[in-house]
């Protein structure tokens, strides 16, 4: 089968390249060609459209440009946040306080960190997914130097309660870092208007170039480099700028921008109909975790009980459809998802989880046609048939 042959479910682990992305990309890297840091003619061009670039990016946001860092993806984004935070923070702040559901960039992260020396809390969820907020409130205090909560979810697609979080952090003195990576382009989405000091966000999850990503940091945000070697972004990021890569991102943020709301609005439609379909052809024998609490437009998480949820992704994948068995970064590719562990789920239960992620290509006719394949899949893989 060719890649038109499937259709692809996945989109909360990458999405395909805009083909005006794309475009941009090949555009300076054909003629954009010069090292921004170098002393000719042309590498002053490049300085200009480096920083044109930061201007079109930050403009997206409504933030400042010196505030926007390009780094190569969210991971990236994430580390610098957390560990440029807490290094910064000196002795008399090195507590951090993370969510127990953030993804593992923050996690392992987060776990360096405490080896490291560092205290680090782990807030606690509900059993839709959302952020324990009186816990969190405890957590928090004269010692923190950093909160790290997840905009939204990248298994379940559960909204966080970010400005409330911030709102916390804040109120210790701390500071509060968003990992938007999964939100930006599916839910109107600015910095300042959340209240969050600094942001991650990956160019690969809206249509832009794999190995993208930025971090934005507020401008009176002390951070310690975690890439050194020369003075780049603002001497945040050493290395010779991804200047293509970056102006490819930008490309790919305001497009992403300009249709969210046409473009997600009736995924929303069809993926709610994906899961009616479900319940009715499977009642008890399905959970659809987090779908009490507000989700992305596009994200289905859903629990098939008393069979494993790698079966039936292999299966989905035989006859066409690409779909997830949860986060696409996890240390362990069959583990049970941490994220619903947290949740309250048994191991049995997490173990029949899939993540069905639509991208504003789908259709009804091929949500239908996935129930369809769902329920016979597990009637066979049940052995009910």
């Amino acid at each position: 089968m060719s890649t038109k042959d499937y259709v692809y479910c996945d989109y909360a682990a990458g999405a395909p390249c805009r083909p005006q992305v794309a475009a941009e990309w090949a555009r300076f890297a054909a003629h954009e060609f010069a090292n921004p840091g170098a002393h000719h003619p042309l590498a002053y061009l490049a300085r200009r459209k480096l920083m044109e670039v930061h201007e079109r990016a930050a403009s997206v946001l409504g933030v400042d440009p010196r505030e926007i860092v390009f780094t190569s993806g969210g991971t990236e984004s994430d580390a610098l946040a957390l560990r440029g935070v807490m290094k910064a923070a000196g002795q008399g702040r090195n507590e951090l306080v993370v969510s127990g559901i953030e993804h593992h960039a923050v996690l392992l992260e987060a776990q360096r960190l405490e080896a490291e020396g560092a205290v680090v809390h782990y807030a606690p969820v509900s059993r839709d997914g959302v952020v324990d907020l009186a816990a969190l409130q405890h957590m928090v205090g004269p010692k923190t130097a950093l909160v790290s909560v997840m905009y939204a979810n990248n298994e379940t697609g559960v909204i966080q309660p970010v400005a409330q979080v911030a709102e916390i952090a804040h109120g210790a003195g701390a500071r509060y870092h968003c990992d938007a990576v999964q939100a930006f382009g599916k839910v109107e989405l600015a910095p300042r208007e959340i209240g969050c000091d600094l942001m991650s966000l990956a160019a690969a999850k809206f249509g832009g170039p794999k190995g993208m990503g930025l971090l934005y940091n507020q401008m009176n945000s002390r951070l310690v480099p975690v890439v050194v070697g020369g003075p780049q972004e603002w001497g945040l990021r050493a290395g010779t700028e991804d200047l293509p890569g970056m102006a490819a991102m930008a490309v790919a943020m305001e497009v992403a921008k300009a249709e969210r709301v046409a473009a997600w609005g009736p995924v929303a439609t069809i993926r709610d109909s994906l899961e009616t379909k479900l319940v009715a052809g499977l009642g008890a024998n399905v959970r659809l975790n987090g779908k009490q609490a507000p989700r992305l437009p596009n994200v289905s998480n859903i629990s098939f009980l008393h069979i494993e949820g790698q079966a039936m992704a292999i299966e989905l994948g035989e006859q066409g459809f690409c779909v997830g068995l949860g986060s696409a970064c996890a240390p362990g590719e069959t583990d049970p998802s941490h994220v619903l562990a947290a949740m309250g789920l048994s191991w049995e239960d997490a173990i029949g989880c899939i993540r069905v992620s639509f991208g504003p290509d789908i259709t009804q006719a091929q949500s239908d046609r996935l129930a369809e394949l769902c329920i016979a899949n597990y009637t066979s893989l049940r052995g009910l048939g």
